[in-house]
């Protein structure tokens, strides 16, 4: 009576582990979410660097920005989440490289036009009255 006993309990001890090892591997192999944060930080960061005008002065860094960006939403739909989070990230370092480049041209700019009038003004002092 006692062997089968234990007959009964290996079958039914068995079959629980067997059902705990396939809801281990299914939780462990399930897709994890979509880097929903991530791909909005760098949709608003290429919008940021666009409404900046990087277009014009980081063209280069601003189509990295949409690649990766692209790139990003491919491997979500692939499912590929660790790829798409990354993607995102990088994207949205090149927007925010983008925008940093375009500010920076511009700031060069405005300070060569101040100089240009600093010297114009300068010059203007230095000459002489009716000469």
């Amino acid at each position: 009576m006692i062997k089968s006993s234990q007959a009964h309990r290996n079958p039914i001890l068995s079959a629980a582990v067997g059902v705990a090892s396939v809801l281990l591997v299914a939780a462990c192999a399930s897709t994890p979410p979509a880097p929903t944060a991530s791909l909005v930080a760098a949709r608003t960061a290429i919008s940021t660097a666009e409404k900046v005008d990087a277009g014009r002065y980081a063209a280069p860094e601003l189509g990295e920005a949409r690649e990766k960006l692209a790139a990003a939403d491919s491997a979500v739909e692939l499912k590929n989440m660790l790829s798409a989070q990354r993607l995102a990230e990088q994207s949205r370092v090149a927007a925010d490289l983008a925008s940093a480049k375009t500010e920076e041209a511009k700031a060069t700019a405005v300070n060569e036009e101040m100089k240009h009038s600093n010297e114009a003004l300068v010059e203007e002092m230095q000459r002489k009255p009716g000469g």
